[in-house]
């Protein structure tokens, strides 16, 4: 039968029909794509974390059930700490990356086990649902060995702080996922949703085009499956008959939905099938003699920031401009401090500057590495004041003709190319990789080309932005 393993409940939250995919048909994620959807570590990464904590015993079988064995031969045992322990019932087999024991009783004795897994996460806050869901289903599988049920779930972040969580207030929504993904697996074909998921997903084409053969409301960016539901229950099955609706007849039939929502999605759905883009307002931008444009490349498995690229823009008398591209980069693991130690001197240096970028990543990468290794003054000033999220700014006040809002749907969108044709964030991370095990220089380049590429899109977006004027 079909396996359920931890993964499976991270599939599923990206989209129930990539458990379809992945899970029943047997469609392939590389390793990197596996760790980079629930927030993994490569395990050399996590094997040096808990070798500061102290010994632990490592469960080393290849074969899946000789690997069980010896986990429970462990617990029994009462081994501190075991890494890469597998636990199976039947169709269900997990892999927690460590079991601890602790105090308390069991069939095992005075103690039990809960798992903690390690991610590149910062605080409680970025501990998502499906991170939840795998926690309670290591403990269901937990019980089955020990015959107690953690009541927590743990997890340790990159900085080897270990966070908890409570998993019996998550049991209900638990229970109705694990239900859900049951019936996939035994062969209920789930509704169709294009989700933001769906742009990391190997089959990302055939789900855009059979999205758009049924002109499912979901290719309305950011339409919630919620939303979906009550325009469906409302009559309104396709973009075409919400573009169509009116409105004021269509608000009378929304129960929960406000109006200024309502009319949001109605006015997608009108650019979308018209495809042209339609702006709500104008972005008030801030002037300035001096601007800078900044992406981070990032390796989450390695929680590594091995790229801080800026593109600095200078506005002459004559209002011509002056650019210049700056890259920060960490040629190795033992790099980082140093590559961002010169990003912040240059933050520094710059601090009277609006900084752009586009998405959450570069605030919240700057507040784990100010904390990390510290920053000048200025550094810290500018991150507090004068970073700018294009996409917070732009997602109210214009409308893309676009199922999704990326940097590089939006670039492409007003004319912008990327130089290399498969460019994208993952294949960045596989170039620094590649880079660090082979030492092509070429590689390097890659890399420092792609993110020079991202920081120009993010200028063209911004001055293209500026120049939108209200839609009558």
């Amino acid at each position: 039968m079909v396996q359920l393993t931890e993964k499976t409940f991270f599939y599923y939250a990206k989209c129930p029909k990539w458990v379809r995919r992945l899970v029943v048909h047997g469609e392939h994620l590389d390793d990197l794509q596996k760790r980079l959807i629930d927030d993994g570590l490569l395990p050399e990464v996590m094997e040096r974390l808990l070798a500061i904590r102290g010994k632990y015993s490592v469960v080393e079988d290849e074969d899946q059930n000789d690997a069980f064995s010896r986990t429970v031969e462990f617990m029994r045992s009462g081994v501190q700490t075991i890494y890469g322990g597998v636990l199976v019932h039947g169709h269900w087999v997990a892999r927690p990356d460590v079991l601890e024991r602790v105090e308390g009783k069991s069939a095992l004795g005075l103690y039990y086990y809960v798992a903690v897994d390690i991610k590149r996460l910062s605080d409680p806050r970025s501990i998502r649902d499906e991170h939840k869901m795998q926690g309670a289903f290591y403990a269901e599988l937990l019980e089955r060995v020990q015959e107690v049920k953690p009541t927590s779930g743990y997890m340790m972040t990159s900085s080897g702080v270990v966070m908890r969580y409570d998993l019996e207030r998550f049991e209900a929504e638990y229970r109705l996922t694990l239900d859900h993904i049951e019936r996939i697996l035994a062969g209920e074909e789930p509704a169709h949703l294009l989700t933001s998921g769906c742009k990391t997903s190997p089959f990302f084409n055939v789900c855009v085009d059979e999205t758009e053969d049924c002109d499912d409301l979901s290719l309305l960016n950011r339409i919630q499956a919620t939303e979906v539901e009550e325009l469906n229950g409302a009559g309104v099955q396709t973009v075409l008959e919400l573009a169509s609706a009116n409105v004021e007849d269509l608000a009378d039939k929304m129960m929960d939905m406000p109006d200024n929502r309502l009319r949001f999605l109605h006015r997608q759905a009108v650019s979308l099938k018209e495809r042209v883009h339609d702006v709500v307002e104008a972005i008030p931008f801030t002037t300035s003699n001096v601007e800078l444009y900044f992406d981070i490349e990032s390796d989450p498995v390695r929680d590594l920031d091995y790229l801080f690229g800026v593109l600095e823009v200078v506005y002459l008398a004559d209002r011509t401009t002056q650019e210049t591209y700056h890259s920060f980069l960490a040629t190795s693991e033992a790099e980082e401090e140093r590559a961002w130690n010169d990003f912040a001197l240059f933050l520094h240096q710059h601090k009277q500057a609006t900084l752009y970028h586009y998405g959450w990543l570069e605030i919240s990468v700057c507040a784990k590495l100010i904390d990390r290794y510290g920053a000048p003054e200025g550094a810290i000033t500018s991150w507090e004041n004068n970073f700018v999220d294009l996409n917070a700014q732009l997602r109210s006040a214009v409308i893309f003709p676009l199922p999704f809002n990326s940097l590089k749907d939006l670039a492409k969108y007003i004319g912008f190319s990327w130089r290399a044709e498969d460019a994208s964030g993952v294949n960045s991370i596989r170039w620094y990789h590649d880079w660090l095990e082979r030492g092509d220089k070429s590689l390097l380049e890659r890399v420092v080309q792609y993110n020079e590429d991202d920081v120009r899109a993010t200028y063209l977006l911004k001055t293209w932005l500026a120049k939108q004027k209200p839609s009558l």
